[in-house]
């Protein structure tokens, strides 16, 4: 006998916000005493109780598709013309990675064609935010709800306090989490902050995330060495949830120069753990920090520098981003997007209630 729900999903890996997403709507469906699957395209040792697509049957009451990129899991959802909810992520274009690594360039171009032929199989479109939820509509997708993330750090709910330290004049350190990617753009970012050490030369840049594609990462390092602040940039590379929230705790101020966000995870934890965020406003961005963070439409170095140090100069300041994000930061807290990716799904799950 199937299960109730199928979720389906190209793989299950940590640190990753769709997985996180996926594990936190099973928790929430079993909860509801909901029989639940996860189907993936390729197992991994920490993720023995899933079902290879190969053996799915499309019997569930609902499917719900993770898609944010090309997959075999999409693809056999068209070629089995299985009706579908589809829990949209966003597709960064492949422009970004055409130059740095083709075959990525592909996947996602491969996704942004998949889209097209899962909207006339799409019972339901649940995005993460309105910019998602527009180009699903564009589609020709109705039935559209805006759902957030899913998101939970550290297996905790609930806000670090940070405190009322005091920034060195000539310090401070600015963070990036998310992945090194050409859509991500810490090129900028490392240019900018080039600018801000003009002025505060004891500061620091610390960029956590994996590389995708490795050879960008290989251009910041450069990069970082003809601006010469390489020996203040930190590359940290993929962390554990622990050393996040640490991070969180000892950094002033998020930066982020991305052109491409579906949504923003990182925005959101750092609102919620009382960090001020600086942000270019490009996609999602404005849509999810709203009016507790300071959103630039230029993100020139000189402006971008200039932004990050009236942060780092003003406690009142930092001091107001700080309580407003916390609070827009409960927009995104578990137990409300929980009851929102409910509601998005009980109509189409027969419970017997």
């Amino acid at each position: 006998m199937s299960p109730a729900v199928d979720i389906l999903v190209p793989q299950m890996a940590s640190a990753d916000a769709t997985s996180n997403h996926t594990r936190l709507i099973q928790e929430m469906l079993e909860t509801k005493g909901i029989e639940v699957r996860i189907v993936v395209e390729r197992r991994t040792r920490a993720d023995s109780s899933t079902v290879p697509i190969e053996k799915w049957n499309g019997g569930a009451q609902v499917s719900i598709l993770q898609h944010s990129i090309g997959s075999e899991v999409a693809q056999c959802v068209i070629r089995n013309r299985s009706p579908i909810v589809l829990n949209y992520h966003n597709i960064t274009p492949a422009s970004y990675f055409q130059a740095w690594q083709p075959e990525l360039a592909r996947s996602v171009e491969r996704g942004r064609q998949q889209l097209g032929q899962l909207a006339p199989l799409t019972r339901r479109g649940i995005a993460d935010s309105e910019f998602n939820a527009q180009e699903l509509r564009e589609l020709g997708i109705d039935d559209v709800v805006v759902s957030p993330v899913l998101w939970q750090l550290g297996g905790r709910v609930g806000f670090l306090d940070q405190g009322e330290s005091e920034i060195p004049e000539d310090g401070g350190t600015v963070l990036f989490v998310g992945r090194l990617a050409p859509n991500k753009c810490q090129h900028d970012l490392i240019a900018a902050f080039a600018v801000l050490s003009r002025f505060r030369p004891q500061s620091r840049l610390v960029l956590v995330g994996d590389a995708s594609p490795p050879q960008y990462l290989v251009s910041l390092k450069s990069l970082a060495r003809r601006l010469g602040v390489h020996g203040r940039v930190v590359f940290a590379g993929k962390v554990s949830d622990k050393d996040l929230l640490q991070w969180y705790q000892l950094s002033d101020v998020l930066a982020c120069t991305s052109e491409h966000e579906g949504f923003g995870v990182p925005l959101v934890e750092a609102m919620a753990n009382g960090l001020p965020v600086v942000a270019y406003d490009a996609a999602a961005v404005a849509e999810t920090v709203q009016d507790a963070g300071i959103v630039l439409r230029d993100k020139r170095p000189a402006t971008l520098a200039l932004a990050l140090d009236r942060v780092l100069d003003d406690k009142q300041l930092r001091n107001g981003l700080r309580d407003r994000g916390i609070k827009a930061s409960q927009r995104f807290d578990i137990s409300v997007t929980r009851q929102q990716m409910w509601i998005a799904l009980k109509d189409l799950i027969a419970t017997g209630d």
